[in-house]
């Protein structure tokens, strides 16, 4: 093959390009992806060295070195394998669709969808909890119907975008160090009474990856909304319960779709304060507005194959 089509082969956007495309029409289903086999792997340790016996300060320290376990046990042979192999750009797309997260979280949402809008909230209920860590068991058609639109609204740029950033910056290794640290982040929930020093190491590194993503397309979204005038977006010392980059996107959904987001949480029976962010909200106006949401990763698609199409064309 000729040396200029190859570098342009090996690319990192055309590889992102074609890690996204798998994910977009090959999803694995959830029992069959290695991240499940991870899930069941930290959670058997978790519950040998997760004690609320121990003091604060131990459980704390406890937690951060379990994650740094957890990543050295998952990502060292990984990088070996990388290291290793003959067509090591083709086995970091391997790398980078299994920690994007996309596909799954996106049909469970329209089955939870589905069932709201036929009034089946026991099964909504059921399915919700699937993709969210906080109790389902009391939620009325409106908080059903707001977690549902959250989940939406996020997975996009915390599941692909995330990934796809610490893939362009630092490789596929950091792109699924990134999964790792998010999934370990639902693992532990601060928020519950059982992980509330266990899982700070863990939820610091999740914030701050949720707010170098959020906060500049919130940043962007701002003058747009600002020309079809919007509600006044809520002031940042008004943050409670919600990291940054969150609360800066949540705000900024919540004026674009004038949807009503945010508001408590209960973990284990324990309400945890966020804040509210003002709109309407109605498990009507959530199946509406799903289809919204649910173009986005083609959107990036489509942004990616044009960057692919440029690069083709203008190559060396």
């Amino acid at each position: 093959m000729d040396a200029h089509l190859l570098s342009w082969v090996y690319h990192p956007i055309v590889l992102a390009t074609l890690a996204l495309i798998i994910e977009r029409f090959f999803s694995l289903p959830e029992h069959w992806h290695p991240l499940t086999i991870f899930r069941l792997f930290a959670k058997f340790l978790t519950d040998k060295v997760c004690h609320q016996a121990h003091g604060n300060t131990q459980q704390t320290v406890a937690g951060a070195l379990l994650l740094g376990l957890l990543l050295l046990i998952c990502l060292l042979p990984v990088s070996i394998i990388q290291m290793s192999a003959e067509l090591h750009e083709l086995t970091g797309v391997v790398w980078l669709w299994f920690a994007i997260k996309y596909k799954r979280t996106l049909n469970q949402t329209k089955l939870a969808a589905m069932a709201l809008n036929k009034g089946q909230k026991r099964a909504a209920r059921a399915i919700v909890s699937r993709f969210v860590p906080f109790d389902c068991e009391q939620l009325s058609q409106i908080g059903l119907a707001k977690a549902i639109f959250e989940v939406r609204l996020r997975i996009l740029v915390v599941n692909v975008l995330a990934p796809l950033l610490a893939w362009y910056v630092s490789g596929p290794i950091a792109a699924l160090a990134t999964r790792l640290i998010i999934e370990c982040h639902h693992l532990w929930p601060v928020p519950a009474p059982r992980y509330q020093h266990f899982g700070r190491a863990a939820q610091v590194l999740y914030q701050t990856i949720e707010s170098l993503v959020l906060v500049v397309p919130a940043l962007l979204l701002r003058p747009w909304l600002w020309l079809i005038r919007r509600r006044p977006a809520v002031a940042l010392r008004q943050g409670q319960g919600l990291s940054l980059g969150a609360f800066m996107w949540l705000d900024s959904q919540s004026r674009l779709y004038n949807l009503s987001l945010g508001g408590p949480q209960k973990y284990h029976h324990k309400r945890l304060s966020r804040t509210r962010f003002d709109g309407t909200l109605s498990p009507q106006i959530v199946q509406n507005k799903l289809y919204l949401t649910g173009i986005w990763l083609d959107i990036i698609i489509i942004m990616q194959v044009f960057l692919c199409l440029v690069l083709f064309i203008y190559r060396p």
